[in-house]
């Protein structure tokens, strides 16, 4: 709960710095976690080929030929 309280003033100081309501101080942790998440999927789909596209075609690596 301190947590919160010293973040709360935190957003509260930059709100006031930077002329801008505090009233949705909350959404920003929401924001970090979607950035979070979408970091995540595409790592895993550029490691694994999974769903990775461009222009409906598949991106997967190619796979070298034995030499």
């Amino acid at each position: 709960m301190i947590a919160i309280l010293l973040q709360y003033n935190l957003r509260t100081l930059a709100a006031q710095a930077s002329h801008s309501s505090p009233k949705y101080w909350w959404l920003h942790s929401l924001g970090g976690l979607l950035v979070a998440v979408i970091a995540i999927a595409s790592v895993i789909k550029t490691e694994t080929g999974w769903g990775w596209t461009w222009r409906g075609r598949s991106l997967k690596h190619p796979i070298s030929p034995r030499e």
